[in-house]
């Protein structure tokens, strides 16, 4: 199975695209910044990844 990486699935664009190919059939690997975002993603059928480059980490 051929697996696609999202950056940035979240809303908008990439997560159109996280329902197209997982509808598609095929594995999808997705990057959001928030719990909300992730909710989102992860009802698609995704493997999510959190990560926010805007906060640095502790």
């Amino acid at each position: 199975m051929k697996s696609i990486l999202i950056i940035g699935a979240s809303r908008g664009i990439g997560l159109e695209l996280v329902r197209q190919y997982t509808e598609g059939g095929r594995r999808v690997i997705a990057t959001v910044r928030d719990d909300a975002g992730r909710e989102r993603v992860q009802s698609l059928g995704a493997d999510v990844l959190t990560v926010d480059v805007a906060t640095p980490p502790a």
